[in-house]
């Protein structure tokens, strides 16, 4: 994700954060951030990523916070304290859905010894691939590697 439509999704994020009494509206949304000066076309980028946040905002309906899932001991004996850290830090931020998750972790079986980050990264890659559009799939990797400029 390009750094300045990381900073606009993250003005986004922080504006419906900070007022949860206004209804939000799309359109009101675009009018305040063209105010602010934003491109229409980096506009609409960070609007469609933040899409499913403000869908749920205007449905009303507020998202529980999620906890961790604590893994198994099997799980841990399997994965590298890297790739333990990297689903981690997904999962805390929200970028990958319990399911994925899940999906990722029953397929631990089929490698050999320990589970590192270069085999986490093909896991990811294969549940990611064809569900996620391009912009989301960056993210994702890029909180993966640990890279910390990385909004999501």
């Amino acid at each position: 994700m390009k750094p300045h439509l990381a900073d606009l999704v993250d003005v986004i994020l922080r504006r419906l954060e900070e007022h949860p009494d206004v209804s939000p509206s799309e359109n009101g949304m675009r009018s305040w951030l063209a105010g602010q000066g934003y491109k229409k076309s980096d506009i609409d980028a960070a609007i469609k990523l933040v899409r499913p946040k403000f869908t749920a905002l205007l449905r009303g309906q507020k998202r529980q916070p999620r906890t961790l899932r604590h893994l198994s001991n099997y799980e841990t004996f399997k994965l590298s304290p890297e790739a333990r850290s990297a689903i981690a830090r997904l999962e805390l931020y929200d970028l990958i859905e319990p399911y994925e998750r899940e999906m990722i972790l029953d397929r631990l079986g089929q490698f050999e010894g320990e589970v590192g980050l270069e085999d986490l990264d093909y896991l990811l890659s294969w549940v990611m691939s064809a569900t996620r559009d391009i912009e989301s799939q960056q993210t994702i990797f890029e909180v993966f590697e640990g890279r910390d400029y990385t909004m999501h």
